[in-house]
This record gives C-alpha cells, sequence and structure tokens, in this order.
C-alpha cells in the first residue's frame, strides 16, 4: 500500500494581505497528479487543514473541492486530524457519515484511541488536543503532552502488536525541531514539547505542526506544508512524502509553487542594480531588505516598478532602537513568563511592569479554566 502524507494546508491564508487561494488551489492539482502517478491508496492530512478557526467561504469551498476530488473522483481513502488552527467541531462535521464514503476526519479527542483499519494497515489518529481533554476521556491525571501521548500510546499496546503496518498521525511540536515564522501559536518555552522516543512503537509517523519537512526519527516525519508561507521559507523546497507500507521506504515528491518567494537583501543602490541585471522572476512574491536607509512610501512606490508582485519593504531603524532576537534553542530553555518579558521590551522599548504581568496570569489561569 501507497499513503501520502501532506499536512499544513492553512487553507485561506494570505501572505501580507494577498490571498494565497489560487495559489493552494495550483498546489492541489499537483497533488491530483501525484495520487494518480504514484497510485496512492491513502492520503493523510496531519492538521491545519484550515488557517483560521472561521475558515473563509473560499477556504470551506477549496477544502470540499479536494475531498471529493480525492475521495469520489479517485476513490482513494483520507484520513484528516484536526489541529491548533482548526475548529475541531466544524472540521469533524457529519465525520460519521462521510466515512462509508473513505473521508475519515477526527476532530478531537472525545473517546479512547481507536485505530482505522484499511486493508492490513492500521492508522492511529492524534488530533491537537489538550492534556485535560486526555485526563477527562480517559479518568487519568497526567501533567503534560508528553506524558498524555505516552499513555494514550500504552493503551494500544495489544493493537500494535497485530501483524500488519502501524502508522500514527499527530499534530504536535517535537523538540529539538527547526520552525519558521509562519508557525503561529507554538509552545516556544518547550514545556509542552515533546520527545520523538514516545512514538517508537509505530512503522511510521506522520506529523503535522511545524511548516519545513524534516525527520525526528527515520520513521517520525514533518511533511511540512505544502506551500512557503512566509519569506523565512523562500529557500526551502516544499514537498509531499510517500510511504511505502510494503517496504517501509519513504519518497519526497516536490511542490512547485505557482508564486516562489524571493529576498533581496543590500544597500538601496545595490538592490535596484540587482533588479535591473536579474529581472526579477514575475510570478515571484518579493520581500526587500533594505541595509543602508529607512524604507519610506515613496521607496517602496519606486521599488514596485521592478517588481511586480513586491510584498514587503524593510529598511534600516533608527540608531537608537535596539531589536531582542532569540534562538529557538534559547527559547525552549525559557519559561513562559521570561519570553513574555522579552517579546514586550522587543515591541516597547520598555520592561513589563507587576500590574501588566498580571494580566497575563489572569488570562492564563482562564484559559487552563476553559
Amino acid at each position: 500500500m501507497k499513503v501520502l502524507h501532506s499536512g499544513d494546508w492553512h487553507l485561506g491564508i494570505d501572505l501580507h494581505k494577498v490571498s494565497l487561494i489560487k495559489d493552494q488551489t495550483y498546489f492541489l492539482s499537483q497533488l491530483r497528479d501525484i495520487v494518480i502517478s504514484e497510485n496512492i491508496d491513502v492520503v493523510l492530512i496531519s492538521g491545519d487543514v484550515y488557517d483560521t478557526s472561521l475558515a473563509s467561504k473560499e477556504a470551506i469551498e477549496l477544502f470540499n473541492h479536494a475531498m471529493h476530488m480525492l475521495c469520489m473522483e479517485l476513490h482513494t481513502q483520507v484520513i484528516v486530524i484536526a489541529g491548533n488552527h482548526d475548529s475541531a467541531t466544524r472540521l469533524s462535521a457529519c465525520a460519521s457519515l462521510l466515512a462509508p464514503m473513505g473521508l475519515h476526519i477526527i476532530g478531537k479527542i472525545e473517546d479512547v484511541i481507536k485505530p482505522i483499519q484499511i486493508q492490513d494497515t492500521y492508522f492511529y489518529p492524534f488530533p491537537f488536543f489538550h492534556v485535560d481533554t486526555v485526563n477527562r476521556v480517559y479518568g487519568v491525571h497526567l501533567k503534560n503532552e508528553e506524558e498524555a501521548f505516552q499513555y494514550m500510546i500504552d493503551q494500544l499496546k495489544d493493537n500494535l502488536s497485530k501483524p500488519g503496518c502501524h502508522i500514527a498521525l499527530a499534530h504536535t511540536f517535537l523538540r529539538n525541531m527547526t520552525t519558521c515564522d509562519s508557525e503561529r501559536y507554538i509552545e516556544a518555552g518547550g514545556t509542552q514539547a515533546i520527545q520523538a522516543s514516545v512514538f517508537e512503537k509505530f512503522d511510521y509517523v506522520a506529523l503535522g505542526h511545524l511548516h519545513r519537512m524534516q525527520k525526528a526519527l527515520p520513521h517520525v516525519v514533518y511533511s511540512g506544508s505544502p506551500l512557503p508561507y512566509s519569506f523565512s521559507e523562500a529557500l526551502q523546497e516544499k514537498y509531499v512524502l510517500i510511504f511505502d507500507t510494503d517496504t517501509k521506504e519513504i519518497f519526497k515528491k516536490v511542490i512547485q509553487p505557482l508564486h516562489p518567494l524571493k529576498v533581496y537583501k543590500g544597500s538601496y543602490e545595490q538592490i535596484k542594480q540587482e533588479l535591473l541585471t536579474t529581472l526579477c522572476q514575475e510570478n515571484a512574491y518579493v520581500k526587500i531588505e533594505i541595509e543602508d536607509q529607512m524604507v519610506s512610501h515613496e521607496m517602496f512606490i519606486s521599488l514596485q516598478e521592478y517588481v511586480p508582485h513586491l510584498l514587503q519593504v524593510s529598511g534600516k531603524t533608527f540608531e537608537n532602537q535596539s531589536k531582542i532576537s532569540l534562538e529557538i534553542e534559547q527559547l525552549q530553555t525559557l519559561g513562559d513568563d521570561e519570553i513574555l518579558r522579552f517579546f514586550f521590551e522587543d515591541i516597547y522599548q520598555q520592561e513589563i511592569d507587576d500590574e501588566q504581568l498580571q494580566f497575563y496570569y489572569d488570562a492564563l489561569q482562564g484559559i487552563k479554566e476553559g
């Protein structure tokens, strides 16, 4: 059996206020071609189908089109789990009605995890969840996401011992992975990041949440997003992955963007000269970083003459302004309130006071209490 792994579609997202619906439609046409040419049996979508919980009309129509194409036209089985950007309830509406037609949507954990069997392969869906949900469903008192994953997987040991292939889908953040600017709402403090070893019992783990294709273990893999959703991903190739359940091999299929992302850096005169001599791709979305001057509206208009799809221009800041930056390795060693202090200083150039910090603690408590 051939299983295609994708995720983090973020249907309805825009890039600096430019809609990417046409770009996502172009991706889906390539997905259709891959499913046909590679004789794909099952398509996995590992969360963040939509960019927001209140998806736009255009985004919903595009998802419906994709599912009709995969299930009804190509007769492919599809398994979808909700991510942190999705409304689990809305995504899984009519799930029991759709399952007999080959579309299996798991919005949230409402019962103990049960595998979906397709031929001799078992698929274990772990949608994005909060630990309190697992504690309620399983009647336990677990402290964090890693303990929750470990407990749920331990309850599956009898099924995991059955002959056949065992594949997990999960939307989560594993430790020591590389992030991108387009990944919003990740627990950067590290308290929710989990070890890849919790998934060691599976033959393949189809992960979602991070937008760069990367492996935590040889069989524990993020497919990444099918399109670049920030200029930090300008140099990344994007893929869907194919897992062969017979050979246990993983193959990459490149997705070509409708509009590649391009970043130009340098002095104002260097950038103008480069744009004149290299003839920027007409269909590329472009960001320009000017290192010797502050940006003005007139400068933006002038640069647009060279670049049809110029989306962002950044320039030099005032000399007395400082910008605090942190690497992801540093973030993983900090507590959430420490990260908030850094963020506040970065944005407002002053320290957060006790009253402002209390607003954060009150909001956090409100979230925990539902």
